[in-house]
């Protein structure tokens, strides 16, 4: 990370990630964000803010080197107005840079809430709520295999297909 003094949560997201695979979801929320009682569901709080705890998250993936992370922020993060949500351009400034020009999907909250509340029933989605508060500010992590993309598994597909 660039921060010189290493986060003391670091090894619970160490920890956290290492059991998720492709198909799992990881999202970095905002305080007020609603966690919903179901399983497959695993909720972690720290005392840090979204774009330290995306930098972290993105460290511990790098490490792994089992997953690639597709990330999501909401499409209405960027209408939010200043004049109802103080701290906004400063947050956005931040997370642009924790991404580091990674490219983001946008869609809409309520969008990414059904696509969290579909995995769940199948697959672990990790849930780390921080101390951010800006509405609209929680990043969604689809996890994909580190070493097997969708150009690979098509190309395998049509070769079996050409087989039949």
């Amino acid at each position: 990370m660039n921060s010189s003094k290493p986060n003391p949560w670091i090894p619970t997201l160490r920890q956290e990630l290492g059991y998720l695979g492709a198909r799992n979801w990881v999202v970095i929320a905002e305080a007020a964000f609603p966690v919903q009682s179901r399983r497959g569901l695993r909720v972690i709080q720290l005392d840090a803010d979204i774009p330290e705890v995306l930098e972290g998250v993105e460290d511990v993936i790098e490490e792994k080197h089992h997953v690639k992370p597709r990330v999501f922020v909401t499409a209405e993060l960027e209408n939010v107005p200043y004049d109802y949500a103080p701290g906004v351009n400063a947050y956005r400034k931040n997370l642009e840079a924790a991404l580091h020009g990674r490219e983001t999907v946008q869609l809409d909250n309520d969008m990414l809430m059904r696509l969290l509340g579909d995995t769940s029933k199948s697959y672990r989605v990790l849930v780390i709520k921080t101390r951010t508060a800006v509405p609209y500010s929680s990043v969604f992590v689809e996890l994909g295999s580190g070493y097997w993309d969708a150009e690979s598994e098509a190309a395998m597909r049509t070769s079996m297909e050409k087989k039949r």
